[in-house]
């Protein structure tokens, strides 16, 4: 082979071998590979110097998050990592280094606010921590954190005895009806509220089962023992839980992701007429965790932000409505937020 010859099959092969082909495929909210119809996201793969580059986006097109891991199964991770809303801005950045975090950690509003900064070394939670306001506004500031600091700050709402302890409890629910003459089966999602001294109250069927399953679950749930309450800086505060309970030994059944998204927007409907617009937001939320391609989540969700006199989120969101469905909005919304 001659010299020029020779120097061109090596480039060729140095460069497949820094760079490879990039994949592109579609994922569910586990990162699974799935088809594009049952789709949350596209995701594209590109080996580069042993490292596998990640970016996965919405449906729509718009980046969602980017990553780079150490293995073909992508579950080591390094360096940085960054998420998007569907605005476009930021929600998390952070550091991998031997698949676990280290070094700064930020998390943002919808608004593009940070909402907490953390540092870790090695995977574990240290330095200084801050935590802030949906207005720019200082709500903690830790130093020299450590993971009792962060539960003694900051704790989710838990039963007694923990997860496993919790899903007996509801599993008495189906026994009980059991024992009549009726088999019942189905899902069923409840969300209820805990409050500050860890009582169940504000119980919502979201998913709704027969009438006996339904009462069934409400008494039962208003008879639990105290949980212990959610605590944020350092006080116990009421909080939201949801809760997905199945009636039948065999019950196979399973809930499309837009059937569950549009029954928390149903109810959250109710709640903006009710003028809880807390509640609706906790629910479209959660709505939008399992189907954030649909404009009316984001519609409603701007508009109850708008009744809590929170303008820069009640924006954001009727941009990302916008952008899923240009006649959703009245000109008195894009008059408001400035939107062409």
């Amino acid at each position: 082979m001659n010299k020029p010859l020779f120097l061109l099959a090596f480039l060729i092969f140095t460069s497949t071998a820094y760079s490879q082909k990039l994949k592109t495929y579609y994922i569910n909210y586990k990162s699974e590979k799935t088809s594009k119809v049952n789709a949350k996201f596209k995701r594209t793969v590109q080996k580069q110097h042993n490292i596998w580059v990640v970016q996965d986006y919405y449906l729509n097109d718009s980046l969602k998050r980017t990553g780079n891991f150490t293995n073909k199964k992508l579950t080591h991770k390094t360096g940085i990592f960054t998420g998007y809303y569907l605005n476009g801005k930021m929600s998390q950045t952070f550091v991998c280094e031997n698949n676990l975090k280290h070094g700064d950690e930020k998390f943002y509003y919808i608004t593009g606010n940070v909402s907490r900064l953390a540092h870790y070394n090695k995977g574990e939670a240290t330095g200084k921590w801050i935590w802030y306001n949906e207005d720019g506004s200082i709500e903690n500031e830790l130093d020299n954190i450590n993971s009792n600091i962060l539960n003694d700050n900051y704790a989710k709402a838990e039963y007694p005895g923990g997860k496993k302890k919790l899903n007996e409890y509801i599993r008495k629910v189906d026994y009980q009806l059991r024992n009549g003459n009726m088999v019942y089966n189905g899902k069923t999602i409840t969300a209820f509220q805990i409050n500050e001294e860890g009582n169940v109250s504000d119980v919502d069927i979201i998913v709704k089962g027969t009438k006996q399953m339904d009462s069934a679950i409400i008494k039962h749930l208003y008879n639990m023992p105290k949980w212990r309450a959610y605590k944020k800086n350092g006080k116990y505060v009421t909080s939201n839980y949801v809760l997905p309970i199945t009636f039948g030994k065999q019950n196979k059944t399973k809930l499309s992701s837009k059937i569950i998204g549009d029954a928390f927007y149903n109810s959250s409907v109710k709640d903006y007429k009710a003028e809880k617009y807390d509640k609706a937001v906790f629910k479209l939320k959660k709505a939008i965790n399992y189907n954030h391609m649909e404009a009316k989540y984001y519609f409603l969700l701007g508009h109850s932000y708008y009744q809590l006199k929170k303008q820069d989120f009640a924006c954001e969101n009727w941009t990302i409505a916008n952008s899923l469905d240009s006649g959703i909005l009245k000109k008195e919304i894009t008059d408001i937020c400035n939107l062409k």
